[in-house]
């Protein structure tokens, strides 16, 4: 019968009672922390600045925070610069309805009859298009000077006109398509879409010299799109009647705009026209008083409508920046927002919490999906790291040498040569690089920087558009994989190194390969071997993950930030997010201890806690 061990059973609950006691004096303090109040503000999203017009409105452009430049009919400019409490009118020239306004250093507007005016200065003078019919949208291109600038025009009957080296250069003969063209967006000189009547998608990738038509989905076939927004090289959008949102996805230049996904934008309304920030964050208008914005590309909208404008057909909307926008519409309406045209009367920054618990449970819907996206990224960083360290480990310690004859044989027929091992010189780049640049810059280059060479981390050509990842999801895994794995490198290769040389010896001399050597008799003797610095290395990956938040990625601290922006709950929620993070880290230590007293090599070692 085996003995009892009771100073082992006496250790245990020792080492159990002295980590709750650690846990409670950290809640502790969060306990008893009074509650800052939270004072509620009857408010809307957006604030109405009308203009003083009978005339619709049928764009805006914002210039930046305060000011914006509203057109209609008639020829009509109007200019605010103090967030619209007061419009101005501005001396067009013309009298034709505008219909489209963009700014890029300079507004540029067009409408009826072939009318094209920009501003220079305080005037705007005429740069209208001979014989040209009406024109329903611009696309600037780029801006120096009237006779430095790539600008585009669209128009009735599948016109499309090129301004270039000071002239009209008439592309409609080669678009293809006879419908009136309503939308056109230019990402860059050569690639662009165009959107019109009765289902017109039609691309180019030449600068207009020649378009295709683009498939569209067979749910909305037929619909006519008003408006295009070609973001940047992997993402554009296209709206139109029946509440229709397109979104099209890609890794570079020449895959966007083929495939397109119809998203739900909970309504039937007749949508005009796409403003936005980013690739994300997408404010539609239309008809019958619709407004909603998306945060995650189209994905789930928060309805914007406002009390005020019951039955009110907006036909533009343009924010200059994520909070800051303007929004046109007929009789002259319009509306300003400073806040992203969310209610805060509508955010739960109204509710008072007058103890912990009632925040916390609040709060643990935000932290534990946050807690669950770190998870996602840890593990799969932590497989990663992993892959690449046993790999580069065996590259630093691989004795594939190729000898470099460094002149010509001498006199006695010998050559000088020199060792160069290529396994191990790639190695130790790798590991130099990443262990000597900061983790945070590492985050940025991967997510910011590779989109604009064509390597898109949403990994869609492999997952399939239905699957692919959030670029910042992949981006924040291959960012802490790649870094993980140089830090992993150097610990496995201490642990490589520490086995006896004999142990190669002995496998080699039964027959095996070097490369079986090392999987059979020498890595899992140095796998067991560090263990402990591995753990380290794990616990330090789960700490780093925190920088993910930087790229936008909703982990942990994420998830904090959200909750103080709605809260203003300062020291509950980052002590909340301390304990989520305790709570991943204390666990994950105590598996790799368990891990490591399990795998220990008898013998090896002084010993320590049983």
């Amino acid at each position: 019968m085996k003995k009892f061990d009771f100073p082992s059973l006496f250790r245990s609950h020792r080492v159990f009672s002295i980590n709750i006691i650690i846990v409670i004096c950290i809640l502790i303090p969060l306990f008893f922390v009074p509650s800052s109040p939270s004072e509620e503000k009857p408010d809307t999203g957006w604030d109405g600045v009308p203009i003083e017009t009978d005339f619709d409105l049928n764009d805006v452009v914002t210039i930046n925070a305060t000011s914006a430049l509203a057109i209609g009919e008639s020829g009509k400019i109007f200019y605010t610069e103090n967030s619209g409490n007061n419009w101005s009118v501005e001396d067009s020239g013309i009298i034709q309805d505008l219909n489209s306004i963009e700014f890029v250093d300079v507004p540029i507007a067009v409408g009826d009859s072939g009318v094209v005016i920009v501003k220079d200065g305080d005037s705007w003078f005429d740069n209208s298009i001979v014989g040209a019919s009406n024109l329903y949208d611009v696309s600037v291109v780029n801006y120096q000077s009237l006779n430095d600038s790539l600008v585009f025009v669209s128009g009735m009957g599948g016109e499309v006109w090129k301004w270039y080296n000071n002239s009209w250069i008439d592309l409609s003969s080669v678009t293809g398509v006879s419908s009136d063209i309503y939308g056109i967006d230019f990402v860059n000189e050569t690639h662009g879409i165009a959107v019109g009547a009765s289902g017109v998608i039609i691309g180019t990738e030449d600068g207009g010299a020649s378009w295709e038509p683009r498939d569209v989905p067979e749910a909305v076939q037929g619909f006519s799109f008003y408006d295009v927004a070609f973001i940047n090289p992997i993402r554009a959008f296209v709206v139109g009647e029946n509440g229709t949102l397109l979104r099209s996805s890609g890794t570079g230049d020449s895959a966007i705009g083929y495939n397109w996904l119809v998203w739900d934008t909970g309504s039937s309304s007749t949508i005009n026209s796409i403003g936005y920030s980013s690739i994300n964050k997408v404010w539609i208008v239309g008809n019958d008083n619709f407004i909603a914005l998306t945060k995650d590309g189209g994905k789930s909208f928060y309805n914007q409508s406002q009390p005020q404008t019951i039955d009110t057909d907006f036909s533009g909307v343009s924010f200059v920046d994520g909070s800051n926008g303007f929004m046109v519409g007929e009789s002259g309406i319009a509306l300003y927002t400073n806040r992203e045209g969310i209610d805060p009367a509508q955010l739960d920054t109204a509710i008072k919490f007058d103890t912990f618990w009632v925040y916390a449970e609040y709060a643990y819907p935000f932290l534990k999906e946050g807690m669950i996206n770190t998870l996602k990224i840890i593990f799969l960083a932590i497989f990663m790291g992993f892959s690449i360290g046993v790999t580069l480990a065996v590259f630093k310690t691989s004795q594939s040498n190729i000898r470099i004859p460094l002149s010509m044989p001498r006199e006695d027929g010998t050559w000088n040569f020199v060792n160069f091992n290529p396994l191990r010189f790639f190695a130790t780049i790798y590991t130099d690089i990443f262990r000597n640049t900061p983790l945070l810059v590492q985050f940025f280059f991967i997510y910011f920087g590779l989109v604009e060479v064509g390597i898109d981390l949403t990994f869609e050509g492999i997952l399939g558009e239905d699957r692919a990842l959030e670029r910042a999801y992949g981006s924040a895994v291959v960012a802490l994989g790649l870094n993980s794995g140089a830090y992993q490198t150097e610990i496995i290769r201490s642990g490589i190194q520490a086995i006896p040389v004999g142990q190669m010896e002995a496998g080699r001399s039964i027959g095996l390969t070097y490369l079986q050597s090392m999987r059979y008799v020498v890595l899992p003797q140095a796998i067991r071997i560090v263990i402990p610095p591995l753990g380290n290395e794990t616990v330090n990956l789960v700490l780093n993950s925190s920088l993910a938040s930087a790229i936008g990625f909703g982990e942990i601290t994420r998830k904090g930030r959200l909750l103080i922006s709605l809260t203003f709950e300062t020291f509950w929620t980052w002590g909340l997010v301390l304990i989520f993070y305790f709570a991943i880290t204390y666990t994950l230590a105590n598996i790799l201890k368990y891990v490591e007293k399990r795998l220990k090599i008898p013998g090896l070692g002084l010993g320590g806690e049983e």
